[in-house]
């Protein structure tokens, strides 16, 4: 096993790798008109101060705001019951912090005496006697990267996300397709992996069940993993194979090549898109939840999340999340440990704003699935049902990660600010396992090879910028400059041991465990190296309808490959790879936005169960044109986007060799919409349509077929029902079908479509004076044996029918 993996190393490494730490931030683009001089009182309410508050309803969010602000608000409760109000971290001044907290609400923040404030619904008087305002604070969109825009009707899909270096854009303002999930939609699901969160999307799916040691998402048509995920816009600081979601306030997620707005990820998949992870803060409400979950399959678990504030303003901030998690999967012999812990330590002063992040995970699969290679020549058979074991019992992986990110931002001025970020992941694995398998008949024989594979990898990144706000004329710019820094290696061992065996999908053969050997040593297989400098400047102009981001990115990619420990081969590439985007307005509600995209990725490297295993592709360049319509009534959204992705094809072949051959076109079609469409009914729903051919292959004999793994489409139905009769229950519930896909890159080989049905129920009320939620649901309600994905010449079968449930209490 590898031994670089305690904190105390990590630590001691990343200061070795000497960036400064910090994070992506700015003020708003407008701020107030300065007071008439002598006016000190309203000149303090024009002074911006640091906050943090946590998503609440809106009652709750505007006294804590008003008492942190120093200012007195008065409002008829009614005017604000049942409505909630986003989170609120940054630097504001008074009317800033009431404009972000009523965004979207219909409410008007109206000042009166100087230092007092009254609240004003559509067509009523502002609360407190009648007095006669004498400024109005505006509600109106804000672009301030450190808002957390409050979601649309039902708490789970927000309104705005993080695009990358220009931090929070509103849905309406960004020339890109994004979304946002917020922490309720990962308490609601009750995820335990990323692609629970994301499951909503057509455009997202996983490869694998819920039971395989690595999560890999498929994105408009290009496979992203763990490790390309980005923790606060920084990659290379998460589980790198899979993702604890305690930890994080929202999932977003970017489509497309997002090189410019989000830089390299470890494995260079930001062709596709990028998913980036928001963590939590400390709350200036005191929370303190417990959360105790369990499975029909006899799993149990609990979860406790600690925030709180302290400080003469509440500038310091402390996060703790603690979780575990163990029992069976439902298939015969699976079992799955988790354990989480994480603490996020955050400053947010005058012009200084600081925080870290320490996290540590620890997994165990018994038993676990294999992913199943596949010869040529013949009609894949069917999986078989959803609780046959195939695997050995003695299969087994264990893997733990520790992370550590820091951040740091100053203001040098009120419109300039200098950034830094710092973190990096280590990471071990070991596996002892039938591995290896392959089906070599119709009739679902395959064969099996037991093997001891462990590795460990270890990735640092480091990043540092400067933000600037300015107008030239009628335009106002925020500009962003930065350089970025990811250095990573990768070290593994795999031997072979006992026979080769031959096994069956349906009646399978189970072998006595093999004696791994010890001493073997761990030798480096890979190492990389990623510089890129950035500029982006985001533009507004028109009265702010017109949005235009333009950009370039100088991209160098320095890869190692090695073979027995040294070095075989080298790769250096670089590349400039611009970007242009532009979103307009059409009315409040309603935005037509276009984009180009291009990024340098790295190739893929041959896993260490294929022949060639090890191999380092040369590097290569994505391409994107996109062009959408977005719609917000307020209580709903909706989306429409019409895209083409160019990228190169790399699959498993027959001969079990990782290969590279010809140019991938995915061309496709989103719609979703999301939110309220109705009181008390709710739905996030969507339909993704894929033409993915392939191009420029050898000989031309696979011009014009099927790209592997990508479905002509994929339908996700999801809907919630508030009952009346019976408040605080709510039913939910999801429809999923996903098309056809070819497994071979001649389409002799496919798995068929499949649908699956989700139900489940959620009741909030209060237990002993306290708030609780109790949730349940049931995942694949008609346990549905199916092949649930094609990646690059691998199989992975669906997870079975599952129960699970789960109470939240706030103390």
């Amino acid at each position: 096993m590898p031994t670089r993996h305690p904190l105390a190393s990590l630590i001691h490494a990343l200061l070795i790798h000497g960036v400064l730490a910090g994070t992506v931030a700015a003020a708003t683009p407008g701020a107030p008109e300065a007071p008439a001089p002598g006016d000190a009182s309203r000149a303090a309410q024009l002074v911006r101060k640091p906050y943090n508050l946590p998503a609440a309803s809106l009652e709750d969010a505007l006294n804590a705001f008003s008492r942190q602000a120093g200012v007195t608000l008065s409002f008829n409760p009614a005017l604000v019951a049942g409505k909630s109000a986003p989170a609120l971290a940054g630097q504001y001044c008074v009317a800033e912090g009431f404009t972000a907290l009523l965004l979207g609400s219909g409410i008007s923040a109206v000042a009166q005496t100087p230092g007092t404030y009254g609240l004003r619904g559509a067509n009523s008087e502002p609360a407190a006697g009648g007095v006669k305002s004498l400024a109005e604070v505006t509600v109106a969109g804000t672009r301030d990267p450190n808002l957390l825009y409050k979601p649309f009707a039902g708490g789970q899909v927000a309104k705005g996300a993080r695009l990358g270096a220009l931090g929070n854009t509103e849905l309406l303002d960004a020339p890109f397709a994004i979304s946002g999930y917020t922490e309720q939609a990962v308490r609601d699901v009750q995820a335990r992996r990323l692609i629970d969160v994301l499951a909503v999307d057509p455009a997202v799916r996983s490869t694998n069940s819920e039971s395989n040691a690595v999560d890999v998402l498929f994105l408009r048509g290009q496979y992203l993993l763990s490790a390309d995920v980005s923790f606060n816009e920084t990659f290379a600081v998460v589980d790198t194979r899979r993702i604890a979601m305690e930890q994080f306030e929202r999932v977003e997620v970017l489509k497309g090549p997002s090189a410019l707005l989000n830089g390299i990820s470890p494995n260079s998949t930001t062709n596709c898109g990028a998913i980036n992870l928001v963590p939590k803060r400390g709350t200036d409400v005191p929370l303190t939840r417990l959360t105790l979950s369990g499975s029909s399959h006899g799993q149990a678990g609990g979860h406790v999340d600690v925030g709180r504030r302290f400080g003469e303003e509440h500038e310091w901030g402390l996060r703790i999340n603690a979780a575990k998690r163990e029992g069976a999967t439902g298939v015969v012999a699976e079992k799955v440990g988790a354990e989480h812990l994480s603490v996020a330590l955050d400053y947010a002063g005058d012009k200084l704003r600081a925080s870290v992040d320490v996290a540590q995970n620890r997994r165990q699969f018994d038993g676990f699935p294999q992913f199943h290679r596949f010869n040529a020549g013949f009609e894949l058979p069917a999986p078989p049902t959803t609780t046959q074991a195939i695997s050995q019992a003695w299969d087994s992986s264990d893997t733990e990660s520790v992370s550590l990110v820091t951040r740091l931002e100053y203001d040098l001025t009120p419109d300039s600010t200098v950034f830094g970020v710092l973190g990096g992941v280590n990471y071990k694995e070991s596996n002892l396992n039938a591995g290896s398998t392959r089906l070599i008949a119709a009739n679902g024989n395959f064969t099996a090879q037991p093997s001891v594979f462990a590795t460990g990898s270890n990735m640092r990144s480091g990043e540092l910028g400067w933000r600037v706000r300015f107008n030239t004329g009628q335009v106002k710019h925020q500009m962003v400059l930065g350089y970025s820094r990811f250095t990573g290696d990768g070290q593994s061992l795999t031997r072979t041991i006992g026979s080769a065996f031959t096994s069956n999908l349906y009646n399978p053969v189970f072998v006595a465990a093999p004696t791994p050997p010890t001493g073997l040593p761990f030798l480096r297989f890979q190492d990389t190296t990623s510089d890129s400098v950035s500029l982006v400047d985001s533009m507004h102009l028109l009265d702010d309808r017109l949005h235009m981001v333009a950009g370039l990115r100088y991209q160098k990619l320095d890869i190692g490959e090695y073979a027995s420990g040294v070095e075989v081969r080298r790769f250096m590439q670089s590349a400039m790879a611009p970007s242009v985007g532009a979103s307009y307005k059409l009315m409040p509600t309603t935005s037509v936005y276009a984009n180009y995209a291009e990024g340098l990725s790295q190739g893929p490297v041959a896993g260490g169960t294929t022949a060639n295993k090890g191999e380092v592709f040369p590097p290569f360049k994505g391409k994107q044109v996109e062009a959408g319509l977005k719609y917000d009534a307020g209580g709903f959204g909706a989306s429409a986007a019409l895209f083409q992705i160019l990228q190169p094809v790399s699959f498993v072949n027959s001969a079990n060799y990782l290969v590279m051959d010809g140019e991938q076109v995915n061309r496709g079609v989103e719609l979703s919409v999301f939110g309220e469409v109705a009181k008390g009914m709710r739905l996030n729903a969507g339909l993704a349509l894929f033409d993915a051919l392939q191009s420029k292959t050898l000989n031309a004999a696979n011009d014009g077929k099927k790209a592997i793994g990508i479905p002509d489409y994929s339908l996700v139905l999801g809907g919630e029902w508030d009952v009346r009769t019976w408040p605080g229950l709510t039913l939910t519930g999801r429809y999923t079908k996903v098309d056809k896909q070819y497994a071979s890159a001649d389409n002799t080989q496919s798995i068929p479509a499949f649908d699956t049905y989700d139900l489940g129920l959620r009741y909030s009320t209060r237990v002993a004076g306290k708030s609780t939620v109790f949730r349940v649901s049931i995942e694949n309600v008609t346990d549905s044996s199916h092949w649930l994905a094609v990646r690059t010449g691998f199989l992975t079968r669906s997870t079975p029918r599952t129960a699970l449930f789960s109470v939240s209490t706030e103390f």
